[in-house]
């Protein structure tokens, strides 16, 4: 046979979608990405061929004619299916409205099963440099998790083909081999094993149940059949960060944590004590070892949950993931088989729900980003059952509620999901409770959002989501009735009244500077002097340079006083600062005239922080200090404050003798202000206290709760010496980066970050070999698991990293601790210009910080364009807060 490179039978799952191309499951899947800075068709052609010639899958044809039962054969070469799409001569609205149309016919374009490959590109341009990029592939060939790992191996390969870097990708293994590991498996069985499984038990009922029945569901035409409508629920941060630790703690997977949530909700929901339902398995993960394998996985399978009567939920959640653990594979168990089991209709769905779980794309979408590509998007295969539940690990915890429009209605899905998201987090809260005590009311509605792909909205829908905003106490939205905004909306908000610490608190801004000596080497200090005059520009409190010596990290900072001094003249009203002045190094004369000097400069802006300073290689400059350099820290400070106020210290002479002496120039400021740099040590704190000086310290290596315990120390220090504990000023200091869009953010600092922490950790080796303490400092291969590990955890609690508004919340929490001011750590390590062109992000959230209007207008327009895309437009008017 010419071009055969194999024949082998088909999976039972394979034989069933054959069989009965009807299912739903049998339409084709699809992604698709955009790009705006230009395509490279013949890299990508040449990638596609390459991602071909890897994978069996990808070659194989179907054939049944003239034969026994079919067959797939595998090609030995294939061509590329690189189809093409111009839309660049046509209007922008036209262009949107036939790239709509293409994205939904797609899938239903015929593909010719006997004909390979079974998987095409399109290629829509909208301009010789933007337009999208769609994959479409067929289900007898690839599941959804096969094709995500096809599309990163292509991006892979489309890099490499462009010259950029090698793929790196290994070997890959065969469909077949899946094939024959199921043949060895014995049906009978699992067939055997499942009708025990499902002996006694009964479906859930939702069709009949609470779900249905909340209102009217969708008319006939409103969505195709087999395809439903799909609603996206968020986890918060801090409630995914609860779910994620006790995953991690307990050694649970979070498919587990979600069957046992949704077997509660329908068990509190009068479904019975046993719960059956569906679930998607993928092929076994011993199979593949090391090497690539994709195909059609991706099957049917029961589960049958009895909610526990005692015990503990933390003891039922092991219990039912070790019983999983122990159950052999459910591959082997054909769909036809499966549905005598379960005694259902040929045409009707073996299950009301089936429940699946993904890790996020993060590795995937971050690959796409570094080639130019956005928007990744993967549209949801078709349905196949009632109701497609998918938990999707990641920063936030996302629920994917794909549904029947014909068979359930949108509020009783939002019920629905509410209900669930709330329960992952009992469930994570209070694993030490019994079943029975965790309740919902019917009506109650978890503070989780929703996300509407597919629909039209009013004012209702819009009116629906805005009302499940936490910010939002009451809402109604009515049409903009306005001559020449015709079908608009206009949303009345009433403010939910926020915490007293927020609303009396609104931080200061302030930028702080720690730059490596290699950064820009033609114009080192552009992004000291223009940061500078920006924030100077925008209101900012504060600019703050430190002092660093005899070592690259930090290195453009030798003296804070010289380079303060040409803010002095490059600024208006912005606080000069030192953050912070290494005193031991420096004789108290020194410092009052230099400063001193500066406060005239700039008219009374000088701040100064003081430090006794921790490198033992910065003491070349002053070594007899290094020994007590804590002591000299607070003698010399008493020393500035005084030459300051204009009293006169007493020095010695050139002969020896001590004399009383005073500073010139007098400074603008009568008393200097003063920060102690507290990096950690509770002594710091309440030593700041005493001395009625202000705090400087940061979450480099300390929690915000601790933090908050510190400051708590600092105020009563203050009461105790006879200081107001209200007026001491504490300056924490963070990483920060804010851009646009959040995953393009997280792009830009992992690397930089990343790498400033492993510098810091080597800052530590320094230090750890001065005092010649026992611990091994030389494998690399540590310092990179620790500053990987320390992003991870930092960029997550400890910076402000992310966009205006999902920065927000960091924001919020200082100031709830007692933070006055943030002074935001910009330049470690990120581009230049990137960082520049960040400084606008960084000014808006400010103006969120500062106005709440805006702030409350800002969040709704994010909150709904995430949530109900293509919403009519919004003009928010707001009234006086709830009382």
């Amino acid at each position: 046979m010419k071009n055969v490179q194999d024949v082998y039978r088909l999976s039972p799952v394979q034989r069933e979608l054959l069989a009965r191309p009807e299912l739903p499951e049998a339409r084709h899947g699809s992604l698709h990405w955009s790009f705006r800075q230009g395509l490279d068709e013949a890299a990508l052609e040449a990638a596609l061929r390459l991602l071909l010639a890897r994978h069996t899958a990808l070659r194989t044809a179907f054939v049944w004619h003239g034969m026994s039962e079919p067959m797939q054969v595998v090609r030995g070469r294939v061509e590329p299916r690189l189809e093409r799409l111009d839309l660049s001569g046509l209007a922008e609205a036209e262009q949107s409205a036939r790239r709509t149309t293409f994205l939904a016919e797609e899938r239903r374009r015929a593909m010719n099963p006997t004909q390979a490959p079974l998987l095409r590109v399109t290629v829509l341009r909208t301009s010789p440099e933007a337009g999208t990029v769609v994959l479409t592939w067929h289900p007898l060939i690839l599941d959804e998790a096969s094709a995500r790992r096809c599309l990163q191996e292509l991006f892979l390969l489309y890099r490499a083909a462009r010259g950029q870097q090698d793929a790196g990708l290994g070997r890959s293994r065969p469909y077949r081999d899946y094939v024959v590991w199921l043949e060895r498996q014995d049906p009978r069985a699992e067939e055997a094993r499942i009708r025990e499984t499902l002996r006694g038990a009964r479906r859930t009922g939702l069709l009949d149940g609470w779900l249905a029945g909340a209102t009217e569901p969708a008319s006939s035409s409103a969505v195709p059949e087999g395809e439903g409508l799909v609603q996206r629920f968020l986890l918060s941060p801090a409630a995914t960060g609860q779910v994620q630790a006790f995953l991690r703690q307990h050694t649970l997977e979070l498919s587990t944590l979600l069957q046992a949530a949704w077997a509660l909700l329908l068990h509190q929901h009068g479904l019975g004590d046993e719960l059956l339902f569906g679930v998607l398995t993928g092929g076994p993960a011993s199979l593949s070892g090391g090497d690539s394998l994709v195909g059609r996985f991706a099957t049917l399978a029961p589960r049958r949950i009895p909610v526990a009567r005692g015990g503990t939920l933390l003891r039922w959640l092991r219990g039912l993931q070790a019983e999983r653990s122990q159950t052999p594979s459910d591959e082997a168990c054909a769909t036809p088989a499966l549905r005598t089991c379960l005694d259902a209709s040929e045409g009707g769905s073996l299950f009301d729900c089936v429940l699946t779980t993904d890790a996020e794309d993060a590795a995937l979408k971050s690959l796409a980003r570094s080639l130019g590509f956005h928007g990744l998007t993967h549209l949801p295969v078709s349905l196949p059952a009632p109701l497609v539940i998918n938990a999707t690990s990641g920063p936030r915890l996302a629920l994917r509620f794909h549904y029947d429009a014909r068979r359930f209605a949108s509020t009783a899905v939002a019920r629905l999901a509410g209900h669930l998201g709330t329960l992952l987090e009992e469930l994570a809260l209070r694993a030490d409770a019994e079943p029975s005590a965790l309740t919902l009311p019917p009506g109650e509605l978890g503070n989780v959002g929703t996300l509407t792909v597919g629909t039209g909205f009013g004012s209702a829908e819009v009116e629906a989501v805005l009302a499940q905003h936490p910010a939002v106490a009451q809402v109604s939205v009515v049409p903009d009735t306005r001559a020449g905004n015709a079908g608009g909306l206009v949303a009345q908000v009433v403010p939910a009244r926020p915490t007293e610490g927020v609303r009396r608190k609104k931080p200061g801004f302030g930028l702080f500077y720690f730059a490596n000596e290699e950064a820009n080497a033609r114009e080192r200090y552009r992004l000291y002097l223009e940061g500078a005059r920006l924030a100077d520009r925008n209101g900012f409190t504060a600019i703050w340079t430190p002092e660093r010596h005899f070592d690259e990290h930090g290195g453009l900072y030798p003296n804070p006083a010289v380079l303060t001094a040409a803010l002095a003249i490059a600024t208006e009203r912005i606080g000069l600062r030192a953050g912070s002045v290494v005193l031991p190094l420096h004789h108290p004369l020194r410092v009052a005239e230099d400063w001193s000097a500066i406060d005239n400069l700039s008219k009374g802006r000088v701040g100064m922080a003081v430090t006794s300073g921790w490198m033992p290689q910065d003491f070349a400059l002053a070594p007899d200090h290094f020994a007590n350099k804590r002591d000299v820290m607070f003698r010399a400070l008493e020393q500035v404050r005084e030459l300051w106020r204009g009293g006169a210290v007493a020095f010695p002479e050139g002969t020896g003798r001590e004399v009383p002496l005073r500073t010139f120039p007098r400074p603008v400021q009568p008393e200097l202000p003063v920060w102690l740099t507290c990096p950690g040590n509770p002594e710091l704190f309440e030593k700041a206290g005493e001395l009625g000086v202000h705090v400087l310290t940061s979450l480099a290596s300390q929690s915000v709760e601790e933090v908050r315990d510190k400051i708590a120390l600092y105020r009563a220090a203050r009461a105790r010496a006879g200081h107001d504990p209200a007026t001491g000023t504490v300056t924490v200091m963070l990483h920060t980066f804010v851009g646009k869009d959040a995953d393009e953010v997280l792009d830009q600092v992992r690397e930089p970050l990343t790498h400033y922490l492993r510098t810091h950790l080597r800052l530590q080796e320094l230090r750890i070999r001065s005092l010649e303490l026992p611990v091994d400092v030389d494998d690399p291969k540590l310092l990179d698991r620790l500053a990987s590990f320390a992003f991870e955890l930092h960029y997550r609690m400890s910076a402000l990293i992310g966009t205006p508004t999902s920065c927000l919340p960091m924001v919020d929490r200082l100031a709830e601790i007692g933070a006055d001011e943030l002074a935001c750590f910009i330049d470690f390590g990120v581009d230049e210009d990137a960082v520049l062109a960040a400084l606008s992000h960084l000014i808006e959230l400010k103006q969120l910080v500062d106005d709440d209007a805006l702030r409350l207008r800002r969040v709704l327009t994010e909150y709904l364009e995430e949530r109900l895309p293509g919403h009519p437009p919004v003009v928010f008017s707001s009234s006086p807060e709830a009382g």
